[in-house]
């Protein structure tokens, strides 16, 4: 059976090879007659047993469209009535349809034409509809591509068939930008400058760009030769056609485009962008003081392959606020980034290792370190981020495939005031710091190869001895890495390295051996001994995998390691140091109709971790499954089992806690986001096998769309938790306990889109969050199988105010100690309220309104959505700002 299997594959690859090129042949053969049209035939021998899928095939297959430069720029408007599209160049079509049914002729008709001067290149596509009303017009957020019908090109215009950049427009005229960073990882924070318009028709819509040169980078060929990718989405149907088809089971997108020709002699200048800004802001916070910002942000071509971006004084007033967490782990938290700066053409810095970073650009402009005490009646003033005072990256690729990514920044000294009626006393709570971040990255055999090494460094003016103590005045980091695919991508190998350096006061390199990504104080771990005399930690780590991306069946399996000292924390980031991990997968994957099915997936996977000292600290395996419905639905599911580990990290510092075997299973479904209502529901359960913990949660989102302008989004999320094993902080001793707590919290958003430059929205999030212990525990032995035998209960004394606690032991006698009462009940509520106006292209003016409030005390009160009432006795925090920017290019 296995045999004939392989065989009927082989024989369906070959038929399809053969069957596609001679309906390519021919279906394309008037359009190569025409000049500016270019078809390379292939020969059906090429096409041997060894192609067992289209990807080989279109690997193989060549398109190519050349253009023509006009003397008559178009008005972009997306009406297409110019002189330009009705005289020069040629329409081509022939597109084919990539999903539902792959290699099929598409639904509808689609046209594409391509034009440029000595500035822009301008492109016109025809989406024709025998279907007008079915047309999905929707305003919405730039770069949303859930917002209706889409059509756009990429363009890789370095011709390294590994990245690109694409541009698209919506049937409603919203602009989706964005560059593609290698396999199908694509960057949509990049926010170029241009031109884009559609109009909706009765028997078809257009859209129509401009893209300036200057947004994009090439070599100084006096004639170019790019990749290109041209699409359309059709909403209604689900269904995607492409200009040259790029399989759905290609392991990567750029090195299958086909080729835009005819470019020639583009003048070579020096591109220029400047973007000042003004910004008037307002704090209740602040004593109710006004505030006058002005800065510049700006862009500098060094040539037709690098740019430098550089902001001074920047301003992120506008960015929306992160979600509440009340963290009972002892892992950080990681936030999305979500400043423009830090976001737009960032793609080369990029080193990701796993779920850590060497460069997590959040750590540029965070939070203070230090918080002085306060007593009594005093208070604290102090800032909730630490202002930039600069910023520049340098970023672009050679002709000869080299990638370089420069970041650095400059941060002011922070202060913080402490106020005791008419006193106030000043203290430096974050120093004046310089991050640098370097990247380079060498591709080979047109892509298929890639070698990088990235060096980034942190810098402190450690003047104040309170941070002297505290943080390390020096931070390096670095690494290598290695990617190779080989056989059209089918398979890979990627092999990475890296370093950490951090160079201090004893004090603060102290601090960091202690600390929850560390734990040298740990005292059951024989491999760890905190020195109160060392003045530098250093670590390193790794991560290797390899295997199968493409095809049916796929399988990858990796090891990756973090020694004890490795901290990349001071602007990377690591969740933990002092962990081995062994990873692997297996994936069965169907992208072709099946009845009631579009396309399906089920993954096998298995991981295996332990730390330098042998201790296991994971060991799971996970079976998942993905489908998608021919009526849009989706579903996904899963169903894992954890086996005994050991917790290193549950004590902070203390012994390793036994962390009891447990099971995990869940769903998400969701429905057809491309209709004007759509929802999705899912629910998680864990469960202990000795039942003594276990954990449920539920998730509600739905969308709403009315008159494809306004748009509401809610997504709701509930958890009830019970957990036998939770830290209880005490200054000496191990303390665990049953904890008992429940979360919800809602986001809502409500756009209105006037057009696509002018939009209003509203962003608000409630969060409640309530716990209770009901059983406090003594580690015994915390390596126990049984409970019993692991801990010993305490008893509450009710007859101190100072929560202590009391043991007997077999004789009869009574310990007391004395811990923080650890029950809590907490809410907050974020929201943020913008008026968003691109009056010219590349330039904004703003108006936002950020909310803020929060409320906290360490007693439990039942009923956790009747929480938020303690909201409304909270001190509210409120910011107004004005914000007006304004582009010139040069």
């Amino acid at each position: 059976m296995i045999r004939r299997a392989i065989l009927q594959r082989h024989l369906i690859g070959l038929w399809l090879g053969f069957g596609l090129m001679s309906s390519f042949a021919q279906n394309q053969l008037n359009e190569m007659q025409q000049p500016g049209l270019h078809q390379t035939p292939l020969h059906p021998l090429e096409y041997k047993l060894s192609a067992d899928s289209l990807v080989n095939v279109y690997a193989s297959y060549r398109r190519s469209y050349t253009t023509v430069r006009t003397q008559q720029k178009p008005r972009i408007d997306g009406i297409l009535d110019d002189a330009c599209w009705q005289q020069d160049g040629v329409w081509s079509g022939n597109f084919v349809q990539q999903a539902p049914n792959q290699a099929h002729a598409p639904s509808e008709k689609t046209e594409i034409k391509i034009l440029y001067d000595d500035v822009n290149l301008y492109i016109a596509i025809k989406c024709h509809d025998t279907t007008p009303n079915g047309i999905t017009s929707l305003l919405g957020r730039r770069d949303d591509f859930s917002n209706g019908d889409i059509a756009g090109v990429a363009l890789d215009t370095y011709h390294d068939h590994s990245t690109a950049f694409e541009f698209n427009v919506t049937a409603a005229g919203q602009k989706v930008d964005l560059t593609h960073l290698g396999a199908f990882k694509w960057d949509t924070d990049w926010n170029a400058v241009w031109e884009g318009k559609s109009q909706v028709t009765d028997s078809m819509w257009t859209a129509e760009m401009e893209v300036p040169f200057s947004q994009v980078r090439f070599s100084n060929e006096s004639e170019q030769v790019w990749g290109m990718h041209i699409w359309r989405w059709i909403a209604r149907l689900g269904e995607e056609d492409q200009w040259k088809l790029i399989p759905i089971d290609a392991p990567a997108m750029v090195y299958i485009f086909g080729e835009l020709r005819g470019i020639k002699d583009i003048p070579k200048k020096r591109h220029f962008e400047l973007l000042p800004y003004t910004a008037l802001r307002y704090r209740t916070g602040d004593g109710g003081k006004n505030r006058i910002g002005i800065g510049l942000d700006g862009k500098a071509a060094l040539s037709s392959n690098f740019i430098l971006d550089y902001t001074i004084f920047p301003d992120f007033g506008q960015v929306e606020a992160d979600p509440s967490v009340l963290n009972l782990t002892s892992y950080e938290v990681f936030y999305q980034e979500k400043r423009p700066f830090f976001l737009e053409g960032n793609a080369i810095l990029k080193y990701d290792i796993g779920n850590d970073l060497l460069f997590y650009s959040r750590r540029i402009g965070h939070a203070p370190t230090f918080t002085p005490p306060v007593f009594g009646d005093q208070s604290l003033v102090t800032p909730s981020s630490t202002n930039i005072i600069n910023a520049l990256k340098v970023t672009g690729k050679s002709k000869n495939g080299l990638s370089v990514g420069v970041v650095n920044s400059i941060a002011q000294e922070e202060f913080a005031e402490v106020r005791d009626g008419n006193q106030q006393t000043k203290y430096a709570v974050e120093p004046f710091t310089n991050y640098f971040v370097a990247r380079a990255k060498q591709d080979y055999r047109q892509g298929n190869t890639t070698v990088g090494g990235m060096f980034t460094s942190v810098l402190r003016s450690l003047q104040d001895p309170n941070l002297k103590s505290l943080l390390p005045g020096q931070a390096y980091t670095g690494g290598l890495d290695v990617l190779h695919n080989w056989q059209n991508r089918k398979y890979f190998i990627d092999a990475k390295t890296f370093f950490s350096n951090l160079r201090g006061a004893p004090a603060s390199i102290r601090l960091l051996e202690q600390a929850p990504i560390h734990l040298y104080q740990r005292v059951d771990a024989s491999h760890l001994e905190v020195d109160p005399q060392l003045s530098q930690l250093g670590g390193w780590g790794g991560d290797i995998q390899g295997g199968k991306q493409s095809g049916k069946f796929r399988a990858s399996a990796g090891l990756s390691w973090r020694s004890p000292g490795l901290d990349l924390n001071d602007v990377g980031y690591l969740r933990e140091a002092d962990v081995i991990s062994q990873k692997a997968t297996v994936t069965y994957n169907v992208n072709a109709p099946r009845g009631i099915l579009r396309k399906y997936q089920v993954t096998l996977a298995q991981q295996h971790d332990w730390n330098f000292g042998g201790e296991n600290t994971l060991d799971l395996v996970q079976l998942e499954g993905q489908s998608a419905f021919t009526n849009l639905w989706t579903l996904q599911a899963s169903l894992a089992h954890a086996f005994y580990v050991l917790d290193i990290r549950q004590l902070r510092g203390g012994p390793a806690l036994r962390k009891d075997p447990h099971s995990m299973a869940g769903f998400l479904w969701s429905t057809n986001t491309a209709k004007n209502y759509s929802m999705g529901f899912g629910m998680d359960r864990t469960w202990s096998d000795n039942g003594l913990s276990h954990a449920y949660d539920v998730l509600l989102n739905f969308q709403l769309k009315f008159n494809g302008r306004f748009i509401i989004t809610s997504n709701t999320f509930f958890e009830k938790v019970t957990e036998n094993n939770q830290f209880v902080p005490s200054p000496t001793l191990n303390i665990a306990g049953n904890i008992k707590y429940q979360t919800i919290y809602t986001t809502l958003r409500a756009e209105y889109f006037v057009t696509p430059e002018l939009s209003i929205q509203y962003y608000g999030s409630p969060y409640s969050s309530i716990g209770y212990f009901d059983k406090i525990y003594l580690v015994k032995d915390s390596h126990a199988a049984n409970p019993e035998n692991r801990y010993q209960q305490l008893t509450y004394s009710s007859q101190d105010a100072d929560y202590q606690y009391y043991a007997e032991t077999n004789n009869g006698s009574v310990t007391l100690w004395k811990i923080n009462h650890p029950d809590f009940n907490f809410q907050e509520f974020r929201s943020n309220f913008v008026v968003r106006w691109e009056y010219k292209a590349g330039s904004t003016a703003y108006f936002v309104w950020t909310h803020g409030r929060s409320h906290f005390e360490d007693i439990y009160r039942p009923h956790v959505v009747e929480q938020f009432s303690g909201l409304g006795d909270a001190d509210g925090q409120n910011a107004f700002t004005v914000k007006w920017s304004y582009w010139f290019g040069l």
